[in-house]
């Protein structure tokens, strides 16, 4: 469970540790708010060195591998052993997401850190469908295959899409909170405890479904493998006798070859993204939710016409005080900022055009985004005059 989230007084973050009831864990000396920090940071156009850095990718792990999903091998048993893919064009960021972004055309501008040039390109009247997307980008091939074959085809893709179903359910619950509640308004526990646990999961679903990560989790794959081979299944064989103990009624194509180097990029994928059961626990995912959960929250609204600038990935700041903050926007008008200022504050704020600027000023500036996206193409100007 997450740990206790209390609000601070309407119109306030709370002092120090005052009327925030209790928390586990050593107290810090009272100070400034993480989000007042964050906010004289941007105002003073002073960011730490840490602070371009971007919330990291999941780091590696050497989680169980006995686990992906299901027990052992068994993966969605939707999805054949090996197979061609349904869908080739994958997207890392959710479609339900991107639609937040879109004009009253159901369009949006694009810019892209690196265009086909080498250059940023401000790209117009996109849509959601042909945003934030890869060909095969949670795929395992085949080793040796030239036909397009697949370990488990589009199970990942499938997986995230029952995630989706709930997220998507969820922002749409919280951007009707957020832009319908005022900043005296209190929220009850249980709508709070929903808030904070969508968001807290949110972001780092974002983070753990990026090209980025995906990297990452497959430089790791070695580590994964290591565990495979001390579980007694990190050879061809022992792979292929596990997955008949677990599957004893499906005939099995003798001729598949069970590729160990090639399964554990895809056990490695798939824990970092949607790990299950026990697995779930040791996973960088699990952590980085309890952490999020154990933060402040601040809500931030802008008016129609004035959107904020979403971005591909959060923006991490390293604050006074030992304090790191996380933005990110939900949508044209709402906007989140975590801090692990040791409150578990709640507040809500109506932001003016003046802060809106300097938040989209701030996005620009950060250095770990690759894709940019608004309603409005004038906001994006700067980031390719810019850069």
């Amino acid at each position: 469970p997450l740990m206790p989230f209390h609000r601070s007084e309407p119109g306030r973050l709370a002092e120090g540790n005052a009327n925030t009831g209790s928390h586990a864990g050593p107290e810090r000396k009272p100070h400034r708010s993480g989000f007042d920090s964050f906010f004289r940071e941007v105002s003073m156009a002073k960011r730490s060195r840490d602070a371009s850095d971007g919330i990291d990718p999941v780091p590696p792990v050497d989680a169980a591998v006995m686990d992906s999903g299901g027990s052992r091998m068994s993966g969605p048993r939707t999805m054949p052993l090996v197979g061609t893919l349904d869908t080739k064009r994958e997207h890392y960021l959710p479609r339900f997401f991107l639609q937040r972004f879109v004009n009253d055309k159901g369009t949006m501008a694009v810019v892209s850190r690196m265009g086909l040039d080498g250059r940023p390109r401000l790209q117009r009247n996109m849509r959601v469908e042909n945003i934030a997307l890869r060909n095969a980008l949670y795929e395992t091939a085949y080793p040796g295959d030239r036909d397009g074959s697949y370990y488990f085809p589009n199970s990942n893709e499938k997986s995230l899409s029952y995630m989706e179903d709930f997220l998507s359910r969820e922002l749409r619950w919280t951007l009707d909170v957020a832009l319908t509640m005022r900043p005296s308004d209190r929220l009850d526990d249980e709508d709070l405890s929903r808030i904070m646990m969508f968001v807290s999961l949110f972001v780092p679903h974002i983070v753990s479904r990026s090209p980025r990560s995906v990297d990452c989790a497959i430089d790791n794959a070695p580590h994964v493998l290591e565990a495979m081979r001390e579980a007694g299944i990190g050879s061809s064989e022992s792979l292929r006798e596990a997955y008949r103990e677990v599957f004893p009624d499906e005939k099995l194509d003798e001729t598949l070859v069970f590729d160990p180097r090639s399964l554990s990029e895809y056990v490695s994928l798939r824990l970092q993204m949607i790990p299950g059961g026990e697995a779930f626990e040791s996973s960088p995912l699990c952590d980085a939710m309890h952490h999020l959960g154990d933060c402040s929250l601040l809500v931030m609204t802008t008016s129609v016409g004035h959107p904020f600038i979403g971005l591909d990935a959060p923006i991490r700041a390293a604050l006074p005080d030992e304090c790191v903050a996380w933005y990110y926007p939900l949508s044209s008008r709402v906007a989140v900022m975590l801090a692990d200022d040791g409150r578990h504050t709640f507040e809500k704020r109506s932001i003016s055009h003046r802060l809106l600027k300097e938040l989209n000023g701030v996005a620009r500036n950060d250095g770990n985004w690759r894709l940019v996206f608004c309603e409005r193409p004038d906001y994006l100007d700067p980031y390719v005059r810019d850069m």
